[in-house]
């Protein structure tokens, strides 16, 4: 049997940008049993990389710095 899944391109999340995006942020995780996993937080044109990677860094790392530089 073929099987058909309804594909849905992924956006720019800078403010109302709404471009198709190319890039896409991930991060390690950790859930409740204690272990890490990579998920996927966010996604970026090619105009908006800093200004995303900046965004997301604030959801999820606020003052703290994150692990890469």
């Amino acid at each position: 049997m073929i099987y058909i899944n309804k594909l849905y391109p992924d956006t720019c999340k800078h403010q109302s940008c709404l471009s198709r995006a190319i890039y896409e942020f991930k991060n390690d995780m950790e859930d409740e049993k204690g272990e890490y996993r990579t998920i996927t937080v966010g996604y970026s044109c090619e105009h908006h990389i800093e200004e995303v990677n900046k965004l997301l860094k604030e959801i999820y790392y606020g003052d703290k710095e994150s692990d890469d530089i």
